[in-house]
C-alpha cells in the first residue's frame, strides 16, 4: 500500500450504461474508494441520479468518492426522448443509435481525464474506446469483465478453436477445448459472436485489442466459485486476474441495498418495503425468486407459459416482470392466489435474495445475478437467454453443482424475441421449480458457496486480497512513472 506522504491512487471506473454493467461497477468504486482510493465513477446524467444514493452516502461517511457526470451525445447520434440507458429504451430499434451515442462519449472521457488525471482506470470491457482515451497521459487500464472467468474462458476458446463449426447441427453437443473441465455445448447455447456466420473475426479483434491494452482483468468473481477459471484465464491471456467479488457485498442492510439501481426514483423505497413486507409473511425458504434481468422481453406466449408454470408448481413466488409493458396476467394471480407476488419494473433483489423466506432463483443467468444468488447462497434454476448467459449456466449447473436447468434449449435473439416463441413450456416450468426447492442437496451446496462468498471479501480473504493486489499493482506503475 501507499506511505502516508503518498497521495492516495486515484481512479475512474466507467461502465456501458445498462443497470448489469453500472451496478457492479457502482459497487466496484465505493468497494476500492473503502479500501482508500481516491475513486470517481463516469455515469450519464440519468444514470448519475439513478445510481449516486450509494456513492453520496459513502462520500458523507468520509470516503473518498464521487459521480462524475457526462452528457450523452443522444442527438447527435439520432437518439430522441432522453433515454440513458440500454434497459430504458422504448424500442429494440433504438439501440443501434444508442450504441452510437455510448461511443460518441470517447471524446468526452478523453478530455476528462486530460483535465484531471488519473493513476488507472477501470473500463468496462464493452468500451473499448475507454481502454484507448487519451494514450499519451500513459495511464494504466483495467478491464472490468462484466462477467466470470468461466464464461470468458468458454468464449475465447470458442473464437480460437471454433469447434461449434465442426457439427451437423444446432443440438449435437460438442466439447469446448482446452479447459478445466469437459464442457459441452451445442450452438443452440451459444453467443452470437461465436455461431457460424457470425462476424466472429470483428468480435475477435476487439477481445485481441482489449487484451492488449489492459494492464489486467478486474473480475466480479470469487475464489470459492471459479478458483481454476482465474488460473487459466490468466494462464491464456497473459494479464494478472483481480477477483474481487462478489461486489454486490459491499451493500449493507441499510438503503444502499434497498434501492440499490433506483435510488432516487419516485416510490423505489415503497416499492422495496411492499415487496420485503410480502416475503416476511411467507415460511423460511417457501419462496421462489423470478427475474430475468432488465433486458429480457420474453414473447407474449412464453410470458403465460411462466406465468402457469409458477402457479402449477405450488411453490409461494415473486415475479419480476422487467417489461413495463407486458400485458396483466389475471389468469396467473388467480391460479396462484395469494403465493404469487408480481413486482412491474423492478425490486430490491439483493435483499430480496439474502430474506430468509427465499428458497430458490429463477434467473437468465446474468452474471450479475449469478454472483447475488451465490453470495446469498441461494440455489438457482437456470433459464439463459442470450449473450454469455448459457456459459454461466454450464457454470452454475455443471461445474458448481448450486443450480439446476429451467429446461432451456435454445436462446433468444436480442430484439427479435416475439419471433423466439416458446421455449419452456409449464409443465417443465413447474417441475424446475419443485426440483429445486426440494433438493437438500442442492441447497447445501449453495450454503456452502454463500459461506465462501462471504469469506472471500472479509479481510484476508482471497477477494480482500485481490483487491490490495491490484491497488499494489496501480502504485507500482505510478511510482515507476514518476
Amino acid at each position: 500500500m501507499w506511505s502516508s506522504d503518498e497521495a492516495a491512487p486515484r481512479m475512474y471506473f466507467i461502465p456501458f450504461p445498462t443497470p448489469g454493467h453500472a451496478l457492479p461497477m457502482s459497487d466496484l468504486a465505493r468497494l476500492f474508494a473503502s479500501r482508500g482510493a481516491d475513486a470517481t465513477l463516469v455515469l450519464t446524467h440519468a444514470n448519475a441520479a439513478r445510481l449516486g444514493g450509494p456513492v453520496a452516502r459513502a462520500a458523507a461517511s468520509g470516503l473518498r468518492i464521487r459521480v462524475h457526470a457526462l452528457r450523452l451525445p443522444a442527438e447527435a447520434a439520432g437518439l430522441t426522448g432522453g433515454h440513458e440507458s440500454a434497459d430504458d429504451l422504448p424500442t429494440r430499434e433504438d439501440a443501434g443509435p444508442f450504441a452510437v451515442a455510448v461511443d460518441l462519449l470517447a471524446p468526452l472521457f478523453a478530455d476528462l481525464l486530460r483535465r484531471h488525471p488519473a493513476d488507472a482506470v477501470v473500463f468496462d470491457g464493452v468500451l473499448p474506446w475507454a481502454a484507448t482515451a487519451a494514450p499519451e497521459l500513459g495511464i494504466p487500464r483495467y478491464a472490468f469483465t462484466g462477467t466470470g472467468c468461466f464464461a470468458l474462458s468458454v468464449q475465447r476458446s470458442l473464437l480460437l478453436h471454433t469447434p461449434q463449426e465442426r457439427v451437423a447441427s444446432p443440438t449435437e453437443p460438442f466439447l469446448v477445448p482446452g479447459l478445466p473441465d469437459a464442457v459441452r455445448l451445442t450452438r443452440s447455447r451459444l453467443a452470437e459472436a461465436t455461431l457460424p456466420g457470425a462476424d466472429s473475426r470483428e468480435f475477435m479483434n476487439r477481445m485481441f485489442d482489449i487484451e492488449r491494452a489492459t494492464a489486467g482483468w478486474v473480475v466480479n468473481s470469487f475464489a470459492g466459485l471459479e478458483e481454476r477459471y482465474m488460473e487459466h484465464y490468466e494462464k491464456d491471456t497473459g494479464k494478472p486476474v483481480f477477483a474481487v467479488g462478489p461486489v454486490c457485498l459491499v451493500n449493507g442492510d441499510g438503503d444502499d441495498v434497498l434501492e440499490r439501481g433506483r435510488g432516487g426514483e419516485t416510490g423505489a423505497a415503497a416499492e422495496a418495503a411492499r415487496v420485503l413486507g410480502w416475503l416476511d409473511t411467507k415460511p423460511a425458504r417457501s419462496v421462489v425468486y423470478v427475474c430475468f434481468g432488465s433486458l429480457t422481453r420474453f414473447p407474449r406466449e412464453q410470458v403465460a407459459e411462466l406465468g402457469m408454470g409458477l402457479a402449477d408448481s405450488g411453490a409461494n413466488f415473486v415475479w419480476v416482470i422487467g417489461d413495463k409493458n407486458a400485458p396483466s396476467l389475471p389468469d396467473v394471480e388467480a391460479a396462484a392466489g395469494g403465493r404469487g407476488l408480481l413486482v412491474r419494473g423492478w425490486a430490491p433483489q439483493v435483499a430480496v435474495l439474502r430474506h430468509a423466506a427465499v428458497g430458490a432463483f429463477l434467473t437468465h443467468c446474468g452474471w450479475g445475478a449469478v454472483t447475488e444468488a451465490a453470495s446469498a447462497g441461494v440455489p438457482v434454476v437456470a433459464w439463459p437467454v442470450f449473450a454469455e448467459q448459457f456459459y454461466n449456466e454450464a457454470l452454475v449447473v455443471g461445474v458448481a453443482g448450486t443450480g439446476v436447468g429451467a429446461g432451456a434449449e435454445r436462446g433468444y435473439v436480442w430484439g427479435g424475441e416475439e419471433l423466439g416463441g416458446v421455449v419452456v413450456g409449464r409443465e417443465k416450468v413447474a417441475e424446475r421449480v419443485r426440483a429445486a426447492m426440494s433438493d437438500e442437496g442442492l441447497r447445501r451446496r449453495a450454503g456452502e458457496v454463500g459461506e465462501r462468498a462471504r469469506r472471500a471479501v472479509e479481510v484476508g480473504g482471497s477477494s480482500y486480497k485481490a483487491a490490495g493486489a491490484l491497488l499494489d499493482d496501480v502504485l507500482r506503475r505510478r511510482r515507476h512513472e514518476g
